[in-house]
C-alpha cells in the first residue's frame, strides 16, 4: 500500500464466511473504504485460542462486523467483533426475556438454539442459573434447586446407568430404592 495508516474501528459487512483454511477468517466490505481488496481475508480476534482449543464463532453473510487493521496496515485486516444494525437483530432470548440491567450471557444461533447464563430467571427458567435449549420445546436448566430436562422425548443410551438415592419414577407409580 502507500504507507497510509488506518487506526480505530470500521463498520464492515460479511461478504464471505467460508474460510478454506477454517481459521475463522472472513471476507468483508467496508463502506467508503476502497483500499481493502475483496479477496483479502480478515483474521479473527477471539478472546481465547491456542493449539486445538479456544472459542470459534462465525457470523453469517450480511452480518455487521467491526474491522481494525494490524498496526494500521490495511493489508492486515482483523475482525474484532460484531454489531447489530437494529433491535430486531438482537437474539430474542436476550432482547425480550431478560430483566433489564441484570447480568446475562446469551449465545443464540439463527435457529434459536441457545446457551444462557443469567443471574435472574429467563423463561422457561424458574431461578437464576444456566440453560441450554434447542428451541421452545427442549431445554436443560441447572440452578440451585437441581437439574431439569424438558423435552418431548428423552433418550438415554449407555452401557450402564447409575442412579443413587431413592428414585421416584412416574409421580410415585414406581419407586426404586
Amino acid at each position: 500500500m502507500n504507507g497510509q495508516k488506518f487506526y480505530g474501528k470500521y463498520r464492515g459487512t460479511v461478504v464471505n464466511n467460508v474460510d478454506p483454511e477454517r481459521r475463522g477468517r472472513l471476507q468483508v466490505s467496508i463502506t467508503d473504504f476502497s483500499l481493502l481488496p475483496s479477496t483479502t481475508w480478515a483474521l479473527p480476534c477471539f478472546p481465547w485460542a491456542g493449539p486445538q482449543m479456544g472459542m470459534y464463532f462465525i457470523p453469517p453473510i450480511g452480518a455487521g462486523v467491526w474491522i481494525e487493521f494490524e498496526q494500521g496496515d490495511p493489508d492486515y485486516p482483523i475482525w474484532v467483533g460484531c454489531w447489530w444494525g437494529s433491535t430486531p437483530e438482537v437474539p430474542t432470548t436476550a432482547a425480550g426475556q431478560t430483566t433489564p440491567g441484570t447480568p446475562v450471557a446469551v449465545m443464540q444461533s439463527v435457529t434459536q438454539g441457545a446457551v444462557v447464563i443469567s443471574d435472574a430467571p429467563v423463561p422457561p427458567m424458574t431461578a437464576p442459573g444456566v440453560m441450554v435449549n434447542s428451541g421452545p420445546a427442549s431445554f436443560i436448566t441447572v440452578d440451585a434447586s437441581g437439574v431439569t430436562i424438558t423435552a418431548p422425548t428423552i433418550t438415554l443410551k449407555a452401557t450402564t446407568v447409575n442412579i443413587t438415592g431413592i428414585t421416584d419414577i412416574n409421580a410415585g407409580a414406581l419407586k426404586v430404592t
